[in-house]
């Protein structure tokens, strides 16, 4: 019966997570280097809660939500910081592109 259950919620997991993949993030356009990190984003924040576009912080809210999340999301230090770089690339402030 648990052995059940656990598949039941894994299943549930994974649907969710890719139906939160066609969310906002998913129109993001990512450039060379960053695809690595887009991937992380996706499958490591979506594995709990709906995704959110990555212009839709500031860099420094960023921050803040990855402060609060890189323990529950199970994120190393190499995986945080490429995160981060990806979401201050796309940020509400981040420099536009030239």
């Amino acid at each position: 019966m648990k052995t059940l259950l656990a598949v039941a919620a894994g299943a549930a997991a994974l649907v969710l997570g890719l139906a939160a993949c066609a969310g906002p993030s998913a129109n993001v356009p990512v450039t060379a280097g960053e695809e690595e990190a887009a991937r992380l984003y996706r499958t490591r924040c979506a594995s709990c809660h709906r995704l959110r576009s990555p212009s839709q912080f500031t860099r420094e809210e960023w921050r803040v939500n990855l402060d609060k999340m890189q323990q529950r999301a199970h994120l190393t230090v190499d995986d945080r910081r490429a995160i981060e770089r990806y979401l201050d690339a796309h940020a509400k402030d981040a420099a536009p592109a030239s």
